[in-house]
């Protein structure tokens, strides 16, 4: 792996001033502290949720620089009609930052009483290999079907946001785009199998979608970021957040790994590892070794 500084204010300013970058997810945590700091050096950031209350709230804090829409990013129509309102309303897109995710696992690793945590672990929204019936009144109760959402959320939101991006940023000369994966893209976790699996795919899906031709033909960049704990909402009640020799990154310090990763040199292609204040790329270290691997395994 090789450790990468912080881009310089220069450089980030150069990359976004004065152009448009959406960013899902950015009603707070890790995609509220990436529109703020695209805002702070000059970019139109368009900040993409569910809740337009939150919406709005963010926007007051970051300023002039922002405006929001709401949308389902798992809804494919959803997501062309943000798409169309953002370009025929703003301006061409020029960065895209695919953020938004759930993990509804989570809930079982935060603080909480041994039957409230025995409860959740009986739910299959927890714990899908609970073994929690489907009562109905028209059959014999079955063994209920785990819920799917964190895909459609996670990683189908993903591949529509792709799909967009490269297809609005090709008639314009090319563009940037940066998912959020997680550090569970490349490790397992097992509190966590549905997260660790979308986070998985993710990865699996920028890795390839960043070597098609529709995109480097098109000057079209898909680079990652694999964040370590970030103290964001989402992982609020966990105990390692509050023990102070775990190492953990705040939402700025994940946000500046996904400004490294837009504003790298030759960032296609490209995964970044932020661990604290800490961003590593890590991408160039796995080709290697499984270069060597296809090499020594080859028929």
């Amino acid at each position: 792996m090789t450790s990468i500084p912080r881009p310089s204010e220069k450089n980030v300013r150069e990359l976004v001033e004065g152009h448009v970058a959406i960013v899902t997810g950015a009603a707070q945590g890790i995609g509220f502290a990436t529109a703020s700091l695209l805002a702070r050096h000059g970019a139109h950031v368009v900040l993409v949720d569910l809740r337009q209350t939150d919406l709005q709230r963010a926007c007051e804090q970051i300023g002039l620089q922002s405006t929001y829409h709401v949308c389902d990013v798992s809804d494919w129509d959803q997501q062309v009609a943000l798409f169309k309102r953002v370009t025929s309303t703003i301006g061409p897109i020029s960065l895209l930052v695919c953020n938004a995710a759930v993990n509804p696992e989570i809930s079982l690793v935060r603080q909480m009483s041994p039957e409230k945590r025995a409860e959740m672990n009986s739910q299959v929204k927890y714990n899908f290999l609970a073994d929690e019936l489907d009562n109905t009144e028209d059959s014999e109760p079955s063994l209920k079907r785990p819920s799917t959402e964190i895909f459609d959320i996670n990683l189908n939101s993903v591949i529509f946001g792709l799909k967009l991006g490269i297809h609005y940023m090709k008639p314009n000369g090319g563009g940037r785009i940066v998912v959020t994966g997680s550090a569970v893209s490349y490790v397992s976790f097992p509190f966590h199998p549905l997260y660790t699996a979308s986070k998985h795919a993710v990865l699996g899906l920028v890795r390839s979608a960043a070597q098609m031709e529709d995109v480097t033909r098109a000057g079209i960049s898909v680079s990652w970021i694999a964040p370590w704990l970030t103290l964001t909402p989402m992982v609020e009640g966990i105990a390692t957040t509050t023990q102070p020799d775990a190492l953990k990154s705040s939402p700025e310090d994940t946000a500046w790994g996904i400004l490294a990763a837009a504003a790298a040199e030759s960032p296609n292609g490209k995964g970044y590892w932020v661990q604290g204040t800490d961003i590593s790329e890590v991408e160039g270290a796995y080709s290697e070794v499984a270069g060597r691997l296809m090499r020594e395994n080859a028929f």
